[in-house]
């Protein structure tokens, strides 16, 4: 067999490599996104690996037997998880039924203060300008409180899948996701190797150090929040807290997302410009406290990302997948970052070659 042939096989066998690589990640994430309710399960399971992996590598360097570490570890946070879930599931649950009980309350003062709003705004712009967002609004609300009350058993018993299914990929993530990776790895070409394991690592470590930083940012803002509201004894502080803990997952936006709905109850119930006053410096207060303290210590510099590109990533997150796109839109636009710069080097140092 001549140097040539030998060359061309090689080639070949190399390329089958590759494009067995990339078919095998196409086909997890065609999966991934094509098949009902795998999405958002896949998260919570990547989010759960990225929580519990470090206690599991804890134990195994303690001569503990990988399987058992992982068992343990989920054993242990099922049970802590479960003594919270127990203690404020009936404070939430009275709480959303006395939501449920003013709602139409709300409904009505929010399309009077829309409607107020553009008859101020009328005034104001003369015949140049012509807004009625108030019937839309009235028209879609109705709707919108049958999906949220009386559709909301439904949707609980329709997320027990997901919410089933995310601890059991999460485990065997955890159990076996370093012979997956090392198996995964393997096909990769030797001419690439060493370029997509320094990527492997460096996408794994950032996004494990960006979910752990990120969930414990909304932990503190929800924690402030409540006590916040509680000091001032508004209504609803344990959901609007949660509520604002969850928006908080979204850079920029979503800490004015979260004060929204607090702002509207408190406008509606007709309280004084002192307690409207109190509502806006409990989270203005708390997003201070976020951006002094907890943003520089806990958050800053694990996505080196622009601002611009940040939001650009948000807009288009949320036209692909809604919701679930602008809260996986930062991640994802990280990793293409690295990803990118990686293939950039690695191609402009093989020409230098």
């Amino acid at each position: 067999m001549t140097q040539f042939t030998r060359n061309r096989q090689l080639k070949l066998y190399n390329f089958i490599r590759l494009m067995s690589f990339l078919g095998v990640i196409a086909s997890v994430l065609f999966l991934i996104v094509k098949v009902e309710n795998l999405l958002v399960a896949s998260l919570l399971a990547f989010v759960i690996s990225y929580l519990l992996g470090p206690f599991v590598n804890s134990l195994e360097r303690l001569g503990i037997n990988r399987l058992l570490a992982v068992s343990f570890t989920f054993i242990g946070v099922s049970a802590l998880l479960g003594v919270v879930v127990s203690s404020f599931l009936p404070l939430i649950a009275n709480q959303l039924g006395l939501l449920k009980a003013e709602f139409p309350k709300y409904a009505e003062g929010l399309t009077q203060l829309i409607a107020e709003s553009e008859q101020r705004f009328g005034d104001m712009a003369g015949s140049y300008f012509a807004i009625d967002f108030s019937e839309q609004v009235e028209a879609a609300l109705s709707p919108w409180t049958t999906a949220l009350f009386e559709d909301l058993p439904g949707f609980i018993t329709k997320s027990v899948t997901t919410l089933l299914l995310a601890p059991f990929i999460a485990f065997f993530m955890i159990k076996d996701g370093k012979v997956f990776s090392r198996n995964l790895l393997n096909l990769v070409p030797n001419s690439i190797f060493e370029t997509t394991l320094s990527l492997y690592h460096q996408i794994n470590d950032q996004m494990g150090h960006f979910v752990r930083a990120r969930l414990l940012e909304a932990v503190f803002v929800g924690v402030l929040t409540w006590a916040g509201l509680v000091i001032i004894d508004f209504p609803y502080a344990t959901i609007l807290a949660l509520f604002a803990a969850l928006t908080n997952l979204i850079p920029y936006v979503g800490p004015i997302i979260g004060a929204i709905p607090a702002l509207a109850i408190s406008i509606i119930n007709g309280d004084t410009t002192f307690g409207l006053f109190l509502v806006s410096g409990v989270y203005f207060t708390v997003q201070l406290i976020d951006a002094a303290f907890i943003i520089p210590l806990v958050v800053a510099k694990i996505v080196d990302l622009h601002p611009i590109t940040v939001v650009v990533s948000i807009i288009a997150g949320a036209q692909v997948l809604g919701v679930v796109g602008m809260l996986i839109s930062i991640p994802v636009a990280s990793i293409l970052k690295v990803t990118f710069t990686s293939v950039y080097k690695h191609l402009t140092d093989y020409r230098s070659i």
